[in-house]
């Protein structure tokens, strides 16, 4: 997630859940998220970094036309491709808006030399993926509506889930999920405590596995453990 706005908690983010659900529901891994200022420099060095690490970075953030939408200039240097104005993007651009089209409005038409366009639907201004980049808008319903082009390219075996809740604390159960997890290696066990002071459950606990069998048989052991 790139913008000043959500590191500094002006704005609450909803886009790292929307990306990270789908990529989990796809059965790949994510392996890292986090919230990136406007700084130029700073977002070169840090995707640079996570494009030679990971087999796909996913940014939202920052491809709109206004001075602190650093998102594609950054995108263009990390490549080393220039940015270009896309045909395709000015004609659905045009369309939606008339033509001809303002100055500004045709910054949001360019994108990095030899970038895919991912069609937005909702106000006709392109994502884009480049290498290994899936360069998405900052609201969370664009985000939303783009998610589809994932399909295509995060590839995985599926996750299986089972939830158990309980009206024992956290400290109560902490020895039996140790043990369970320990028994189940390929099952991860996670403890999600909550705070209701309604009487119910005090405790989520997720299992999540490729391996549905182990699934199971984790859950009827965790289930043995804690009794109720």
């Amino acid at each position: 997630m790139i913008g000043d706005e959500v590191l500094l908690g002006e704005v609450a983010d909803k886009n790292i859940g929307l990306v990270s659900q789908e990529v989990f529901r796809l059965g790949a891994e994510l392996g890292y998220a986090c919230v990136l200022p406007d700084d130029e420099q700073f977002l070169v060095e840090h995707l640079s970094w996570m494009k030679e690490q990971y087999d796909w970075v996913i940014t939202t953030g920052g491809i709109g036309a206004t001075h602190d939408d650093l998102t594609k200039r950054v995108v263009s240097r990390v490549t080393g491709t220039a940015l270009v104005v896309a045909p395709e993007a000015v004609l659905a651009l045009e369309e939606r808006l008339g033509a001809p089209l303002s100055e500004k409005i045709m910054e949001l038409a360019m994108v990095p030399e030899g970038a895919e366009l991912i069609t937005n639907e909702l106000t006709a201004a392109p994502a884009f993926i480049i290498d290994n980049l899936i360069v998405l808008p900052g609201i969370p319903r664009l985000v939303e509506s783009m998610l589809g082009v994932l399909k295509s390219k995060v590839t995985g075996s599926e996750y299986f889930t089972k939830t158990v809740l309980t009206s024992l604390r956290e400290s109560e159960i902490a020895d039996n999920m140790e043990d369970v997890q320990g028994q189940f290696p390929q099952v991860k066990v996670g403890s999600y405590p909550r705070m209701d002071s309604d009487g119910g459950p005090r405790v989520r606990i997720v299992l999540r596995s490729r391996d549905q069998d182990s699934l199971e048989k984790a859950v009827v052991l965790l289930n043995e453990r804690i009794g109720r």
